[in-house]
């Protein structure tokens, strides 16, 4: 399987923390996309059914396509609680500012579900997947970064979301 690799702008409103992957990297499950799925993801199978996890980011922090829309008037469509996660640890102590939140508040967001969740660790970001195929003999993932680098999963999950295709209208 051959992946798009057309995410290649930067958010530079945002400053993450870069991990380079390991050349022996191996872990129980690897996630494509560090947005809303990916995180709980992470946190679902790492935290509470005790997989090892790691995540492959493309963007510099936490949050997917609130990574990459920062464009101005961002906002959700969907009015909160229905657009934020149902885990306790999170929203106790969480307040919106808005009903349909734009860019900025969630991005604050992102940063109080890292502090509650503690995802980055297990997080490379700047890191692109270009290539996955499955390895029948080893009953392994075998995923290909865009700086040539290996990983290898028995589960492999794409959590790159419905808006991970990038597009440029055709406007002057």
């Amino acid at each position: 399987m051959h992946l798009r690799t057309d995410i290649g702008a930067t958010n530079s409103s945002t400053t993450g923390t870069t991990h380079n992957v390991p050349e022996d990297l191996e872990t129980d499950v690897l996630i494509v996309g560090a947005g809303f799925g990916g995180v709980y993801l992470c946190h679902k199978l790492r935290d509470e059914l005790g997989f090892k996890c790691k995540i492959f980011e493309a963007g510099k922090e936490l949050g997917g396509i609130w990574h990459w829309n920062c464009y101005p008037g961002a906002r959700v469509d969907t009015q909160v609680p229905i657009y934020e996660y149902s885990l306790e640890k999170v929203w106790k102590d969480w307040y919106w500012e808005e009903k349909y939140p734009g860019h900025a508040e969630l991005r604050r967001y992102f940063d109080h579900v890292e502090k509650q969740l503690d995802i980055k660790k297990d997080t490379y970001f700047d890191t692109r997947v270009v290539a996955a195929s499955f390895d029948t003999e080893s009953a392994k993932w075998i995923v290909k970064t865009e700086d040539g680098r290996t990983a290898k999963a028995k589960y492999l999950i794409n959590a790159i979301g419905f808006a991970a295709k990038r597009h440029f209208p055709d406007w002057k």
